[in-house]
C-alpha cells in the first residue's frame, strides 16, 4: 500500500491506492498528498445544442455550471500547491466552447427588438492556476529540458513511450521541464512554491484507458492485469516523484 494518499480527478487507475472523483465533484484537495488531475470538460458539451463560429456553445446552465467548476479546480490546486501539496496535470487535450456571459444586448423596439445573447470563449486549462496560452497539437518526440532533470528522469525514463503531448505551451517564461525535440517548444512544466514545499507538475498525456487495460464481462467492463501492472508502476512513479520534489524543496 502507498504510505500516502492519492487521488485522481478525471480519470481513473486500477489501484486502491488511488481515490477517484470525477471533473465535476465539489471535494477539497487539501485531504490529499498527491493529486493526479486531467482538465476534461467532455461532460459539459452534452448541455451543447448550438455552434458559433464552429465550437459548441453552451446553454446559460451549463455555461454556469462549467466557469464554476473551473473556477472550483483553480481555487482548489492553487490552495493545495500553496499548502505542501504535489499536484499532477496530465495536460490533455485543448476544449474550447463558447460560454454565456450573462449580458445582452437588444435593438429595434416593439415587436421587432431583437436580443443578442453575448459569449465568450473557454477552455479547460482554465482550471489550471498559471498561465500557459496552450495551442493543440499533437506528437510525441520529446526530450527533458536542462532545468529539473535530476527530479523528472525517473518518471520520464519510465512513461516516456506512453507519453503524448497534446498542446504546447507558449505563455512566457514557463518554468518547462520537458521539451519537444523538434523547436524545444514546452510541453512539460514544473512549478515549485517559494512558501511551501508545494509543487505543480504539468506533464504530457497518456492514455489510462488504453485497449489492453479494459476487458468485457457481459455488459461490464473491468481492468485487466495490465491495466494494475500499469497502475503500480504509476503510483510508484508519483510517490517516488513526491518524495524527490520535497526532498529537493528542504534542501
Amino acid at each position: 500500500m502507498a504510505a500516502k494518499k492519492i487521488l485522481s480527478v478525471g480519470f481513473e487507475l486500477a489501484s486502491d491506492d488511488v481515490t477517484y472523483s470525477d471533473f465535476e465533484a465539489d471535494i477539497s484537495l487539501l485531504d490529499w498528498d498527491i493529486v493526479l488531475f486531467k482538465p476534461l470538460i467532455g461532460s459539459y458539451l452534452t448541455y451543447s445544442s448550438d455552434h458559433y463560429q464552429g465550437k459548441p456553445s453552451l446553454s446559460d446552465s451549463a455555461s454556469f455550471r462549467l466557469k464554476e467548476q473551473c473556477d472550483h479546480w483553480h481555487r482548489e490546486i492553487k490552495d493545495a500547491f500553496d499548502s505542501g501539496k504535489t499536484v499532477i496535470v496530465f495536460l490533455s487535450e485543448l476544449q474550447e466552447v463558447y460560454v454565456d456571459t450573462g449580458e445582452r444586448r437588444y435593438s429595434g423596439t416593439g415587436r421587432n427588438q431583437k436580443t443578442t445573447r453575448i459569449v465568450s470563449l473557454h477552455n479547460n486549462y482554465s482550471a489550471i492556476p498559471a498561465t500557459l496560452s496552450p495551442i493543440s497539437t499533437k506528437g510525441a518526440a520529446i526530450k527533458l529540458a536542462n532545468r529539473n532533470v535530476d527530479v523528472i528522469a525517473p518518471y520520464w525514463k519510465e512513461f516516456e513511450e506512453v507519453s503524448q503531448y497534446k498542446v504546447v505551451l507558449t505563455a512566457d517564461k514557463v518554468p518547462a521541464c520537458l521539451l519537444t525535440k523538434n523547436g524545444d517548444k514546452p510541453v512539460g512544466v514544473l512549478y515549485r512554491s517559494k512558501d511551501s514545499n508545494g509543487s505543480l507538475i504539468l506533464l504530457p498525456d497518456i492514455d489510462f484507458y488504453a485497449k489492453e487495460f479494459l476487458q468485457d464481462k457481459g455488459d461490464e467492463q473491468h481492468w485487466t492485469p495490465a491495466a494494475t501492472q500499469f497502475s503500480a508502476r504509476m503510483v510508484s512513479a508519483v510517490v517516488g516523484l513526491d518524495k524527490a520534489l520535497h526532498s529537493a524543496g528542504e534542501i
